[in-house]
């Protein structure tokens, strides 16, 4: 696993994301209005465009039946394609409209104001 300095955490606007190459490969990473850090690939597979990092920042409830008839709730945050507007779950990579779709998550840290990604 590798660690990778991305930037410093006022260099993400809060409810935004920038864009970094990571081993040749563009990574988003995204700030909430709380300071929860995320990163997933840049890429959206809908438009074919590297435009994750431009997208918008949202929220949602998923109501999920289990097998013995009762609902699970789960709060998700999402970044929603500036394009076509899928959204993908930050913390996982998970399409939200199409389960077929994940793309590749990464562990984000802060230390001190230094954003770093790690990366296998």
């Amino acid at each position: 696993m590798t660690t990778q300095l991305i930037c410093k955490l006022d260099d993400i606007i809060p409810e935004g994301g920038v864009c970094a190459l990571i081993e040749g490969k563009q990574v988003a990473v995204f700030r909430t209005k709380d300071d929860q850090l995320f990163a997933i690939d840049n890429f959206d597979p809908f438009s074919n465009a590297n435009v994750l990092s431009r997208g918008l920042i949202g929220g949602t409830l998923l109501k999920t039946e289990l097998n013995d008839g009762s609902i699970h709730e789960q709060e998700v945050i999402y970044i929603a394609s500036p394009i076509y507007k899928q959204r993908f779950n930050l913390a996982t990579g998970q399409c939200l409209e199409d389960q077929d779709i994940k793309l590749n998550s990464y562990a984000v840290n802060l230390v001190g104001d230094q954003v770093f990604l790690l990366s296998s």
